[in-house]
């Protein structure tokens, strides 16, 4: 067995320059739920020289007194850097997101078979807290509740650190500097989040058969969770699988046994090297395809062609102010956003405009909608889109319409500019238009396909564009936050409306529902009305703007 090559120590870590997600992850050594002993780092130093470890039952304190009282022997830290979770993913760090978005059709045999309950007693006494979207079972901490893990996932921390060999030891004792990453939360949520939505995949990965998912899988068996996050599509393949103890029969694609030696933690570890087609391995950078989770452009928009609908709750299904059902017919066509207004979009407005930064642990960084802006401050936001594309507001300073030439207007076919969505437009373009496949919710009658919705342990936004669109390639119109309109909150009228538009009211309409409510109120006809100024966690927006009169005659 040939032994495994070392490499040159990497030009970031010789100096080392920003943080930067990317150098971490290739050519790593990747150590699931790890604790903080050193003895990988010891064994491959000069093969890698950047070891990410994950483990997610540590507290930053612990972390911090083990490596000022042991840290790694010969070896001083040079940097020390706490890293925002925001900078480790485009999107915001949310790794239970990603984990528990897997696509697997055993799902209903796991549960099943849940460990030491085969009645699943446990589970269905608890199903009501826990976050039915996943369709797997959290572990329990001491007090029986599977939940209690949660107030480790909703902060995870990352503390990046560079130590440096010290004067009294040579070159013998391993190379003289190594990069160390720690991430606290679950293993293959970070995997998931961070090697697969990077398109890499780390030189070596660390595989603990004994140590398990947050869903009570074995690491370590090919048909769950982690290998089914490692051959996932056409991602990057590790070059070399080590198997701790337990570990002891690879996987088909590493049938190359490289060493085996003992270790005093863990007994028996063996070293395979990928033995399939080496395409599978990390590909230059250039030729890397798009990411499979599509990252939105700012502002993005989907034109809708004008017709007609049947307005409202047909289904009795929604409250009373869902009704009566009426006809209403659009002349014009629209556009209108793709998804909600991102905080990573209001962050640009804020920045170039000097508005108030809205509050929320999100902001600025994250692909989540904003909220806590109010009517006024959505208004604001799409005349200064206006004025930044050149056209012209379509807004007031008191919140009235403006039309193409500046004078005030209640048609909204008139209006020029970025503005909000009135109702009308926003019940059609989530119905999917002329497009509509009649459904109860945005695109699906399934509220899991299409919906953020209170089945949601942590009732907080998510990233925009995480579930499937509607007809029309429109995202999040079910759920996730409270979307503002244009337009005021009254009651329906019975009869034949065209281009309605609520000038009068005391309340602004909102649409959508979000994750702070039940699957009634996620519906294409739920609504509410607000107050001007009224801010919340799960309250943001959308743009909107009239097609041009030469469009709509294309």
């Amino acid at each position: 067995m040939t032994e495994i090559p070392s490499m040159e120590m990497p030009e970031w870590i010789r100096n080392p320059g920003e943080f930067n997600i990317r150098n971490i992850l290739k050519d790593s050594l990747c150590y699931l739920a790890s604790g903080l002993h050193g003895h990988f780092v010891k064994c491959y130093m000069g093969n890698a020289y950047s070891f990410v470890y994950i483990d997610y039952y540590i507290s930053r304190e612990d972390l911090m007194q083990d490596m000022a009282e042991y840290g790694f022997k010969g070896y001083r830290v040079i940097r020390q850097e706490s890293i925002n979770p925001y900078r480790l993913h485009p999107g915001g760090w949310d790794a239970l997101t990603w984990y528990y978005r897997d696509e697997d059709p055993r799902r209903d045999k796991l549960i099943n078979s849940y460990r030491n309950d085969p009645n699943r007693n446990y589970f269905e006494r608890n199903r009501e807290p826990m976050n039915t979207l996943w369709k797997k079972v959290l572990p329990t901490e001491e007090d029986g509740n599977p939940n209690s893990w949660l107030r480790i996932q909703k902060e995870p921390f990352a503390e990046w650190f560079i130590l440096e060999r010290t004067e009294e030891y040579d070159e013998t004792h391993n190379p003289k500097r190594f990069s160390f990453f720690f991430l606290n939360t679950e293993a293959v949520a970070a995997y998931q989040a961070l090697y697969l939505e990077n398109q890499i995949a780390p030189k070596f990965l660390v595989i603990p058969q004994y140590g398990f998912g947050m869903n009570w899988t074995e690491f370590g068996v090919r048909d769950q969770i982690l290998a089914r996050t490692i051959f996932h599509r056409d991602n990057p393949l590790p070059q070399y699988i080590i198997g701790m103890a337990g570990f002891n029969r690879s996987w088909p694609e590493y049938t190359d046994r490289v060493k085996k030696y003992r270790s005093r933690y863990s007994d028996f570890i063996t070293v395979w090297k990928f033995s399939g087609d080496p395409a599978r391995l990390n590909p230059p950078v250039v030729q890397r395809r798009e990411t499979p989770i599509h990252r939105p452009t700012e502002n993005e928009l989907v034109f809708v062609e004008g017709g007609e609908f049947q307005m409202g709750d047909a289904r009795m299904t929604g409250i009373e102010d869902e009704r009566p059902v009426h006809r209403v017919r659009l002349t014009y066509d629209f556009y209108i956003g793709k998804y909600p207004v991102t905080c990573l979009e209001y962050s640009r407005f804020c920045r170039e405009t000097g508005a108030e930064e809205p509050e929320g642990e999100y902001f600025p960084c994250s692909r989540k909608p904003v909220v806590y802006v109010n009517w006024f401050d959505a208004i604001f936001y799409c005349n200064w889109l206006s004025e930044r594309d050149g056209l012209p507001p379509a807004y007031d300073r008191f919140g009235n319409l403006l039309d193409a030439v500046g004078s005030r207007t209640s048609h909204i076919d008139r209006v020029a500019g970025y503005r909000l969505p009135t109702e009308a437009e926003w019940e059609y373009a989530a119905r999917g238009g002329n497009k509509s496949g009649d459904y109860i919710f945005a695109g699906s009658d399934d509220v899991d396909e299409v919906a953020w919705f209170r089945g949601d342990v942590f009732k907080r936004p998510r990233v925009v564009g995480l579930k499937s669109p509607n007809e029309l390639g429109l995202y999040d119109m079910s759920g996730n936050v409270w979307e503002l309109c244009s337009d005021c909150y009254n009651q329906y009228r019975d009869d034949l409306e065209i281009n309605p538009y609520e000038e009068t009211g005391q309340l602004k309409a909102l649409r959508g529902g979000s994750v702070g409510e039940d699957p009634t109120r996620v519906t294409v006809t739920a609504r509410m009305g607000a107050w001007g100024g009224y801010i919340n966690f799960a309250t943001g927006f959308r743009i909107a703007k009239t097609a041009p009169v030469k469009e709509r005659e294309r």
